[in-house]
């Protein structure tokens, strides 16, 4: 089981982690889209910023192109009638600021626009957004704008560098990276206390399983044992075959009843014990069963009592087998418990409030201790390890509970008021 533990965690981690990198990956490709759309719209900006001035104003100073170029890490060239400006740059780009200055000229020849000559059908001309390509794997945006002039023709070309993916989402690389590391540690401790809560029912159900193979092989090793020795012993003398034949008919007939006991019990668990639903009359088959169940208590001095409401019992949506099964069930472990000279009532109520119909079996024998009532419907389980009797295998109210919950009902032990035991069966009046 540990070892399946760990297997479903790591395999649960694994998963959810391959998920988590896949949606940061997705963050990641959208975070380099919207950074390149970012640095396109903000090239524009700034692009538009210089026509501007350079279109309304005579003379642009040196100290406006020095500070745009250094805060906007831009290459800034201007020339009038094809001499450049005497503005040397104040930033200095990966590759040469003239060759990138002619690269973009001629990618603006390319798209018809000269910088010796002005514009013939309007008084400027502008290239289209132009990428270009450093000798060091670097990249930029350029636009070249082109004006006539009064003593010719004047040009301005910008070039804006782009930097490196790895660059510009470094911080958010690292962001993410830790985060990815912080997440899937989180997972792993998260899917390890939710693989263990999730396997926890079937640890239980195998735990169970395993107590009621063992407890079962107990019990039929005892039979078997008497078995064995019945028969040899029949081999040795036969004189005593009426009475050994007798001790192996008893022994194969608690067998029996133990196999029959624990076949009930896995198709309980195995969801296929199946009720035959129909309207029972439980006035009819409390009085039946009382008359059935009279005989065996008297002839163990044990007086039955039966305790019915004057007005009729209602009916209830169930089993009539299977509810004087569990009922007889009730009784028979009643009678096993009370002491001669002493009495068992069988009393039942209904609680149209409630909606459910009350059937109590009552004795007053030596009663269950506190420390064995919430173990008594545990399958095996007999209070008095002790005991001789060899009839009953600890079963009985396992099928009980069993039989109830089929019924959509409850069942309750308490304390009766002579000293005994008080088992409450709860019924629904109407099908749940």
């Amino acid at each position: 089981m540990k070892t399946l533990h760990r297997r479903l965690a790591g395999l649960y981690t694994i998963t959810t982690a391959s998920i988590l990198l896949l949606v940061m990956s997705a963050f990641l490709l959208s975070s380099v889209r919207e950074n390149h759309n970012a640095q396109l719209e903000h090239f524009q900006v700034v692009w538009n910023s210089l026509t501007s001035r350079f279109l309304t104003s005579s003379t642009v100073s040196h100290g406006f192109l020095s500070q745009t170029e250094a805060n906007y890490q831009m290459v800034i060239h201007i020339e009038e009638n094809g001499t450049p400006l005497l503005f040397q740059g104040s930033w200095q780009p990966p590759t040469d600021r003239q060759t990138l200055i002619r690269l973009a000229e001629d990618q603006a020849a390319a798209q018809g626009v000269s910088l010796d000559q002005a514009p013939i059908s309007s008084t400027t001309a502008a290239t289209s957004l132009m990428t270009l390509e450093g000798q060091h794997r670097d990249s930029y945006y350029a636009m070249i704008l082109v004006l006539a002039a009064k003593n010719g023709v004047k040009s301005i070309c910008a070039i804006s560098y782009i930097p490196p993916v790895r660059e510009s989402l470094r911080g958010t690389f690292l962001y993410l990276c830790v985060l990815a590391l912080f997440g899937i540690a989180c997972l792993g401790l998260i899917s390890w206390k939710f693989v263990g809560w999730s396997l926890k029912p079937v640890e239980e159900s195998r735990q169970k399983q395993a107590r009621f193979i063992a407890a079962a092989s107990h019990e039929l090793r005892s039979p078997l044992a008497v078995l064995r020795s019945a028969a040899a012993a029949l081999r040795t003398d036969p004189k005593e075959k009426d009475a050994l034949l007798s001790v192996i008919d008893s022994e194969c007939v608690r067998m029996s009843r133990l196999i029959d006991d624990m076949l009930l019990l896995a198709s309980a668990d195995a969801k296929t014990w199946s009720l035959q639903m129909q309207a029972v009359d439980m006035d009819t088959l409390l009085i039946d069963l009382f008359e059935s169940f009279a005989p065996a208590c008297r002839q163990k001095d044990i007086t039955l009592n039966l305790d019915l409401p004057e007005t009729s019992l209602p009916q209830i949506p169930g089993d009539p087998q299977r509810i004087r099964q569990l009922l007889l069930a009730l009784l028979d472990n009643a009678k096993n418990h009370t002491p001669g000279g002493r009495s068992i009532t069988i009393r039942s109520r209904s609680n149209p409030q409630r909606q459910i119909l009350a059937i109590q079996i009552l004795d007053e024998g030596c009663g269950i201790p506190d420390q064995d009532k919430p173990h008594v419907f545990d399958r095996f389980y007999q209070a008095d390890a002790s005991r001789s009797d060899k009839h009953h295998f600890g079963l009985g109210l396992s099928i009980v509970k069993e039989l109830v919950q089929l019924h959509r009902g409850t069942i309750t032990l308490s304390d009766s008021g002579a000293g005994g035991a008080c088992f409450t069966v709860e019924l629904p009046l109407q099908s749940r």
